[in-house]
């Protein structure tokens, strides 16, 4: 369970900051149009995508006319983050750590699998992390629309606060002696993910709880970023439905 400080922290005032209440969730409307059609569109008009189609994703759409409502994303902070953490309702909570992920088609899986999951907070090291552009916006398949997604400038300073809340930090490292299928994820934490050469860098490696491997294989360790969050959201999210 959160240990979280007294809720008189003020709330922001303007209604951007509100954001991370406000995204958008999935639509089964989204499910008609491919993320290439998407984009376009919410280019087009920041706010509402009016989309007449008569063909999408190989089937036929007759006197298709929708209209898409599209939340404007906003970059979140470190401030909207503890506003967050302090006004979830949810006991335990699952969050996203990624430091140095360079490639943007990465970044992108890992949201999908991200929103998949249910994660309820992704963390990205704004100065150390591939821009969340039109590649990662498609490669993600409209998670980048649904993850709470904050970009943080001293990502140190982060960890050691999600800490003061009883949050345990997990650092995915192939050079651990710990499997993850040995770890306890029912409580409230957070998956940190490494850079596709480099993993964690160190600062943020030394101040984690515990680093974990997902495989024993001693000739191949390593598997892609965006596979092994995978693999380990979906460790998470099995235990905590058991």
């Amino acid at each position: 369970m959160i240990r979280r400080p007294p809720r008189s922290t003020p709330k922001p005032s303007s209604a951007a900051s509100d954001v991370y209440k406000r995204q958008p969730r999935t639509s089964p409307i989204l499910a008609i149009f491919d993320p290439i059609t998407l984009l376009i569109a919410i280019e087009e008009e920041p706010f509402t995508a009016a989309l007449r189609l008569t063909k999408s994703s190989g089937r036929e759409v007759a006197n298709a006319t929708t209209v898409i409502p599209i939340t404007t994303l906003e970059m979140l902070n470190f401030k909207d983050l503890k506003n967050f953490l302090i006004e979830s309702e949810k006991d335990e909570l699952s969050i996203l750590i990624l430091d140095n992920i360079i490639d943007p088609r990465n970044l992108g899986a890992c949201i999908r699998s991200a929103a998949v999951l249910d994660v309820d907070a992704l963390i990205i090291n704004k100065h150390h992390c591939a821009p969340l552009n039109d590649i990662a916006h498609s490669v993600s398949a409209g998670g980048a629309e649904i993850v709470r997604t904050f970009h943080i400038s001293n990502l140190i300073n982060c960890i050691k606060y999600l800490k003061e809340l009883d949050i345990k930090i997990f650092g995915l490292s192939e050079h651990s002696e710990k499997n993850y299928t040995e770890n306890d994820f029912t409580e409230s934490c957070a998956i940190v993910m490494g850079s596709e050469e480099f993993g964690i860098r160190k600062k943020t490696l030394e101040i984690c709880d515990s680093l974990i491997k997902l495989n024993n294989n001693k000739n191949f360790k390593s598997f892609n970023v965006s596979v092994a969050t995978g693999i380990i959201l979906a460790e998470v999210s099995r235990q905590r439905k058991c």
